[in-house]
């Protein structure tokens, strides 16, 4: 039996009495893979705050991985997300090697605590991790030393040695070349093939930085939805011309969808 890895209803969040977000509903299955799609400003890190328990709803509720926000102490929860974004990268110190950065991934932390011992189960955990992203020719190497793709796929190892139910990734590929992009939405695709993988929440504003398959979607606009479903249904032309202010012409390529906007005279 499939269960629900995020429950959102209602969800609307004001702050200083601005809106934020405006009765959102979401519902990602474990296992699965979801992405949230909108322009800047459309709400994306305000829905991930609220996620991870960061940020608390004005109204609606939240349940992630079964325990409904409110009703269970928020460190149970997040020791079972992994988040992976490109802004955590000057959290880690530069000189240290990827084979320690990964193995904090254990403990929560951003260095090795010296009050625990990292196991031999779980240095095998960490090396079959790196492993896993291709990284193994780079554990003693400096973390600072890295590409930013590099970079990126040691900060997955580094969530998926914890063993993490859900995973969010915010805008993961967002700064990197075409290669380096490669690399990281197949290494996204390689965790879905896992025998237990865990739900996926990507958020982006880029079609072409969607792993594949992807089998929700949600768009969002000035904190609230334009249109969720499947790809099928929600990756049109009308309804990302709708959530961009432009128009938007849609490509579909190999099961993938692909994006580019319009001069404003021309119609589609």
């Amino acid at each position: 039996m499939t269960s629900e890895a995020i429950h959102l209803a209602n969800v609307s969040l004001t702050v200083e009495g601005r809106c934020l977000l405006r009765d959102i509903n979401l519902s990602v299955q474990q296992g699965q893979c979801c992405a949230v799609i909108g322009p800047n400003g459309a709400g994306k890190s305000s829905l991930i705050a609220i996620i991870t328990g960061y940020l608390w709803p004005t109204q609606g509720t939240v349940r992630v991985l079964g325990h409904t926000f409110g009703q269970v102490e928020l460190g149970q929860v997040r020791e079972k997300i992994g988040l992976i974004a490109p802004s955590r990268v000057p959290e880690f110190e530069s000189e240290m090697a990827v084979r320690t950065l990964v193995a904090t991934g254990l403990f929560g932390t951003i260095v090795l605590p010296e009050y625990k011992t990292v196991p031999p189960a779980g240095w095998q955990r960490v090396d079959r991790e790196i492993a896993a992203l291709n990284l193994a020719d780079k554990s003693f190497q400096p973390f600072g030393k890295l590409s930013t793709g590099e970079q990126m796929r040691v900060l997955i190892a580094r969530a998926m040695v914890s063993q993490p139910s859900l995973m969010i990734l915010d805008e993961p590929t967002a700064g990197l070349d075409m290669g380096a992009r490669v690399g990281i939405l197949h290494a996204l695709e390689k965790l879905l093939t896992r025998p237990h993988p865990p739900a996926l929440l990507v958020v982006s504003h880029h079609l072409d930085e969607l792993p594949y398959p992807i089998d929700h979607i949600l768009l969002l606009k000035n904190g609230a939805m334009v249109a969720q479903g499947s790809p099928a249904e929600t990756l049109t032309s009308h309804r990302l011309s709708e959530t961009f202010d432009c128009q938007v012409e849609i490509i579909r390529l190999d099961g993938r969808f692909y994006a580019r906007a319009l001069p404003p005279e021309w119609k589609i």
